[in-house]
Parts: C-alpha cells; structure tokens; sequence
C-alpha cells in the first residue's frame, strides 16, 4: 500500500483482482475494493466483493452495495491469505452468476438465501467455504475457464467487419438518427442530452391515436393498407434479443426469441419516449414472451403490447421469414411516420408542433395500392 497505515501490498492485490474477473459475464455489474487497512478508505465493505487487510491477511466481505437500498457487506472469511481469498471469490462469484436472476445485484440475491443475515451467512458460507453442495470443484473450473479464455472483445470486433455490422444503429441500413435534443450547458457551453420531463409531462406516457378510439394501440393501423416488407436476412436478427430497424423516419425492433418466435414493435418506450426497447431485455412472464426497457424496466407482452403491470402499450406488427429473410406487414411509410416517426417523437426542448389529423386508408374501399419503397439495402 502507498499509505502509510497499510498493513498488506493492498494496492497489487487490486490489480490482480482486477485482471482475474475483468471478462466475467454477471446478471448485473460488480463493484469491489480492497483496503490496506481497518481505516477503510476504499469502503470495501459496501462492494458487492472487497477485502480489507489485517495484520494477518484480508477480511473478505460480500453481498454489499450503496444506492437507494444500500446494504453492508457480510463477512464471509476473517484474515485469510491472497491465495485464498482468489478461491473463495472464485466459488462465490461463480455460485451468484449460476444461480441469480437477471438485473439482480449480490445485495438483494443474497437476502434471497435465508429470512435474515444469520441464516443467509450460514447458507452462503456452506457452499462457497464447506462445499456442501459437492460443486467448489466445478465452480472453481468455471471461472478458471472465464479466466483462461478472456481477450479483448472489442479489439476483435475493430478487426472483423462483420461483428461490426452489430453495432450499426439499424441492421438494415447505414442510416442514423439522432434519437434526443441537446442543449448546452449555461456556464460550461458542455453539449448534453435534454433532461426528460417528469412523469405526467407532455412527450411522456406517450399513446397512439386510436383509429377506433378504443383501448387496442394496433388499431391505430387496422383500416390502413398493408404489404410485407423485407428488412434483410434473418441472420441479422441474433435470437433473444431485439433488433433495431429503420422504415421511413420510424424505428422498428424486431424480437427474435430463443425458440424463433418472431415479435416485431415500435422502436420507441412509450414511458419517457426513448428508442431503446430494441436493447432491452427480453424474457418470459409465465408463458408470455416480453420485453423490459433497459431505462426504467417497464415491461411490455411482444405478442399484445401491453405493459405488463401498467396501461401503457406499445403498436405490434405481424412478422415473418420467407426464403430467409425477414417480413414485416405494414402500411404505407407516411402513415407509419405520422404516428412513430421519430423526429415528432424524440424529447426535445420544445414540444413538437401538433401533427395534422392522421388520414387512414380504408381496407373496405377499392383503393389503388400504395407506393412502398423497400427499405432494404444491398449487401
């Protein structure tokens, strides 16, 4: 350590912890620390993992987090030695990635464990300090697996331009958008993005303009003439999770799930009207596939729409594969931008100017087809 009070190589240690778990996939971030000494400085003990030295080697604490709910570590071993502090976080890291919902932080799956900290301690000591599972061996070679195989994934990505093509706004053009309003700072003149409004506000709980003025946000297009549209192979849709496409002005997310079912939405949350769904996390709810916002985790049914404990809806559009590539039914582009085109929809400082009535086409009425451009580029 550089201080003075130190009492281990605290500073070395870090780095080597560091490094070991620097490629490990967890359901939520991990936060550590390690102190050179009882002073504490580096409040290693409300880390999800952090050690604390003594005279005779580390404290090792667990499960600890700040934030709104913050909670205090637990210790889970007293001055035990570098090698083994590296195991027990080994097994304990490995037991919490193999066995802990997704988004959930150590703090909240460890008060999962047991009714309170005694009994979560005794549990969480068990399997990662005693093996009573029969599984340490396992876990170990898991994570010496995640040790032995990390390289620098964005490094390879650099160099192959077709994992480049996964992180294009839109899978099925070159086009962008720019998704928010900024500002600049009064003092500073630091461009930021424009703060969302609160709840309740104008350009939030967005709902569509209902053709039928009822409660179904796709009836919005159900007299509205509609054609399948090709929006490239399916190879460029990864399964389990959405996919950003781009018709007209109007983002679409596409949802492929890990059974190919195929689900396609607005692109836009309708709760603080950010073009992110795409980047959400997709799962079930019983049988029912959905999506959560990665924001503010409102959650929405891929096959309705609805929001799953709320009354906000997202527009739903029929999707299917044909010889490879992937169909969406929808109606003509300028009725599509009229209601999701995103320079209307995109928060900004001003609130958009109101839009013109919505002019719908008639299925019942003998109407020559309308013109739609395809969207999809060449490869």
């Amino acid at each position: 350590s550089w201080c003075r009070y130190g009492v281990q190589n605290s500073v070395d240690f870090a780095v080597e912890v560091e490094h070991r778990y620097k490629g490990l996939r967890s359901p939520h971030k991990l936060k550590s620390a390690v102190s050179g000494c009882t002073r504490e400085c580096a409040e290693a003990a409300c880390k999800d993992f952090g050690m604390i030295a003594t005279e005779s080697g580390y404290d090792l604490y667990v499960c600890g987090n700040g934030g709104a709910s913050p909670r205090h570590g637990v210790l889970l071993a007293a001055s035990i030695d570098e090698e083994t502090v590296l195991t027990y976080l080994d097994r304990f890291l490995m037991y919490y990635v193999l066995t802990a919902d997704r988004l959930e932080r150590t703090a909240r799956w460890f008060e999962r464990l047991g009714p309170n900290d005694d009994v979560r301690l005794k549990a969480l000591e068990d399997v990662v300090v005693h093996d009573s599972l029969g599984i340490n061996d396992e876990l170990e070679a898991r994570m010496q697996h995640v040790v032995d195989t990390y390289h620098d994934e964005w490094a390879v990505v650099v160099q192959d331009p077709a994992l480049q093509k996964r992180f294009k706004q839109f899978a099925n053009t070159d086009d962008t958008q720019e998704i928010m309003d900024f500002s600049y700072d009064s003092k500073t003149g630091q461009k930021r993005p424009v703060v969302w409004p609160d709840d309740g506000a104008p350009q939030t709980n967005w709902r569509p303009p209902s053709a039928e003025k009822n409660d179904d946000a796709s009836s919005v297009f159900q007299r509205s003439v509609k054609s399948w549209i090709s929006f490239g192979p399916s190879s460029d849709f990864p399964p389990n999770v959405g996919t950003p496409v781009l018709y007209g002005e109007s983002q679409l997310a596409v949802f492929r799930t890990n059974d190919d079912s195929w689900f396609a939405t607005q692109n836009m949350c309708p709760h603080k009207q950010a073009f992110v769904l795409a980047e959400g996390i997709v799962g079930l709810a019983g049988d029912k596939p959905k999506v959560a916002c990665p924001l503010h985790k409102k959650q929405f049914g891929l096959r309705d729409g609805k929001e799953l404990d709320g009354d906000l809806e997202l527009i739903t559009f029929p999707v299917k594969v044909l010889d490879g590539q992937v169909h969406l039914e929808l109606p003509a582009r300028e009725e599509v931008d009229a209601v999701l085109g995103t320079s209307k929809l995109r928060v900004c400082q001003q609130q958009p100017k109101k839009e013109e009535e919505i002019q719908f086409v008639d299925a019942t009425q003998p109407v020559a087809a309308p013109r739609v451009r395809n969207v999809t580029y060449a490869r």
